[in-house]
């Protein structure tokens, strides 16, 4: 009989365990429906769609998403933070850039890649170069740069009053055509028939051209750009500087090439450029600093049209620029000098060395930059 119960209670007490141990594993959760449920879409696409009325409610939205989501689904967090990039470009856009309140949202920004699907679609679905535009804004502020500074200067605008492309516009340019992204890609080169037109080529910008050309997929508007490229090869730094006639101010010629043996600063303005005469003081403040010097040479060079000879030479006495030698092209329409260095727009400077090579044909004007260049040559 007492075998009887011991054997009753071992089996019961196996059977309990047995009936614990399937409990246990009906109640276990599968680790992929476990990140599911951390991770729901809805909370990104629910939190973005309301209206932000400053960059705290967007911070704010960021940052409340990116906690909800926590440490798993990392294209939910792309997802977020793509939104984040829109939202705060679009903010930024709105007003001009003039709200104090934009500066606290770079503070945010975190590097994207561009080469991430999420991104593309993303991109796609809003629009390609406004989203990076928005995105290397930011990224250019976080960095230091003012709102201003940080702006697209690619593509000229009635919002913003037109900039010269600086530093954080090539290096723009540069990650977008490094990355395998060919939405960018095309929505970038069409942006560029902008500047081609507008600004010419600098040295910067030309650099683009090879990264173009190894990432980009062939097509009828990569060819466009590469030959807008080709076009200002022969102004890039140690080519050839190609020789121009001009008029002196005592109505004699002179060439480009009777200069040869001196390093050649050129300075390119007309009579309706308000920026060329504002530059006048610190260019000839530079100039005076080499009177008397036979290493170098300084000119300003009128593209007046030839009915305005009289309204040149009088600006010219009127800012007295007796270190200069101040030189018109003299011709009615276009003239060769500006043909052959693409003037497109001024103030424009150029810096040839003494052995007749172009060092630069697009130089930072006195003031900017120009006297380190020269400083180097007359080493």
């Amino acid at each position: 009989m007492r075998l009887r119960i011991t054997f009753f209670a071992i089996a019961a007490v196996i059977f309990t365990s047995l009936s614990c141990s399937n409990h246990a594993g009906a109640n276990k959760t599968d680790p992929k429906q476990e990140q599911q449920q951390e991770c729901p879409p809805a909370v990104v696409d629910t939190a973005w769609q309301k209206e932000h009325a400053s960059a705290g409610e967007i911070i704010e939205t960021y940052l409340a998403v990116r906690q909800r989501i926590g440490n798993g689904c990392p294209s939910l967090h792309t997802k977020n933070l793509c939104n984040y990039i829109w939202s705060s470009g679009e903010y930024m856009f709105k007003c001009r850039g003039k709200n104090a309140d934009i500066h606290e949202l770079s503070k945010h920004i975190e590097d994207i890649s561009l080469d991430d699907k999420h991104v593309e679609a993303f991109m796609i679905e809003r629009d390609t170069a406004r989203f990076a535009d928005h995105y290397f804004t930011l990224k250019a502020m976080k960095q230091g740069s003012s709102f201003d500074e940080s702006r697209d200067g690619i593509t000229i605008t009635v919002f913003y009053p037109p900039r010269s492309m600086n530093g954080n516009d090539y290096a723009k340019m540069k990650e977008v055509f490094s990355c395998k992204n060919s939405a960018l890609h095309i929505a970038y080169m069409k942006k560029l028939k902008f500047p081609f037109r507008n600004s010419g080529c600098c040295e910067e910008f030309y650099a683009i051209r090879p990264l173009i050309e190894q990432n980009v997929a062939g097509s009828k508007l990569k060819s466009e750009i590469i030959a807008l490229f080709d076009e200002y090869k022969h102004l890039m730094p140690g080519s050839k500087a190609a020789d121009a006639r001009f008029l002196h101010t005592n109505g004699k010629e002179c060439r480009l090439s009777d200069y040869k043996g001196k390093v050649i600063v050129i300075d390119v303005w007309a009579t309706w450029c308000s920026s060329c005469l504002k530059g006048f003081k610190a260019y000839s403040e530079l100039s005076s600093k080499y009177r008397g010097s036979d290493e170098i040479v300084f000119l300003t060079v009128s593209i007046d049209r030839s009915d305005k000879k009289n309204a040149v030479l009088a600006l010219i006495e009127k800012k007295n620029l007796g270190s200069t030698v101040n030189l018109l092209t003299g011709c009615p329409a276009e003239s060769p000098f500006e043909t052959a260095y693409k003037i497109s727009g001024i103030p424009r400077c150029i810096v040839i060395d003494k052995s007749g090579n172009i060092v630069s044909a697009y130089a930072p004007p006195a003031g900017g930059g120009l006297e380190e260049i020269i400083a180097k040559l007359l080493k």
